[in-house]
């Protein structure tokens, strides 16, 4: 007698669902959109990656739940919202089963946790340029002598004092789960999804004042930790610029 097999089970089931994934198609932000793609992508689970341009989000926006993006729509039903919400319901449907693996749950919230400190401690620097008013400053602040003499101060300090203690943090992590990944293994989990995108928009060069090479020249070790993701099958030639292009 034959025995079923459950995975191909879900797999067919899930192949039944039509996921489509609506960012913006800015070439130089990745943003919180690309660490949900990674997941699709390491998955298997077909997707359809929908980017629209800034022309057209002024007529999507009002559609969107809470005006922003990126939304996930499955099956056209609704629109779903939240990129943390929509990169752990891909690990938990992922047919592999090593993207959000219950064994290693605290390991992989606690590693989200990091890199969310990280990306909560540079905003200031990186919004200062875009949104002054939010820090009292003027609304043109950024434009002027003084607003880029302070954007660059900020910016350059913070590379220098912050990044490598966060990215001792990352390696302490890497280290200690077996030298592969943040949570160990030999393959990804949504943690190092959302800390690829992270680390690697300090070198694609395109935020003022940042220094492509300060990641590598910071910690060797998470840039070696970088390109090796980068390298990954699945994800090897996604990225022509930054720490991991051309692997």
């Amino acid at each position: 007698m034959c025995q079923k097999n459950p995975d191909l089970d879900f797999l067919f089931i899930l192949n039944l669902f039509f996921f489509k994934y609506i960012s913006f198609a800015i070439v130089d932000i990745e943003g919180a959109a690309e660490p949900v793609r990674l997941a699709f992508i390491l998955s298997g689970i077909p997707f359809e990656d929908d980017r629209i341009t800034f022309p057209q989000w002024k007529d999507v926006k009002t559609k969107t739940p809470y005006g922003q993006l990126p939304v996930l729509s499955i099956d056209d039903g609704e629109l779903k919202t939240q990129s943390g919400a929509m990169i752990r319901y891909v690990g938990s449907i992922d047919p592999t089963g090593s993207l959000y693996p219950k064994d290693k749950l605290y390991d992989i919230e606690e590693a989200i946790g990091v890199v969310g400190d990280l990306q909560r401690s540079w905003s200031p620097m990186l919004y200062m340029s875009m949104s002054p008013k939010n820090f009292g400053y003027p609304e043109d602040f950024a434009k002027t002598p003084e607003g880029k003499a302070k954007v660059e101060g900020m910016r350059k300090e913070w590379i220098k004092n912050e990044l490598p203690l966060f990215l001792s943090y990352l390696e302490s992590m890497i280290k200690k789960n077996g030298g592969t990944y943040l949570c160990g293994g030999d393959k990804p989990t949504i943690a190092d999804c959302m800390a690829i995108p992270a680390i690697r928009a300090f070198t694609r060069g395109h935020v003022d004042f940042v220094d492509v090479n300060c990641v590598e020249e910071s910690n060797s070790y998470v840039a070696a930790y970088v390109k090796r993701f980068c390298a990954f099958p699945e994800i090897k030639g996604r990225y022509s610029s930054g720490l991991g292009s051309g692997q």
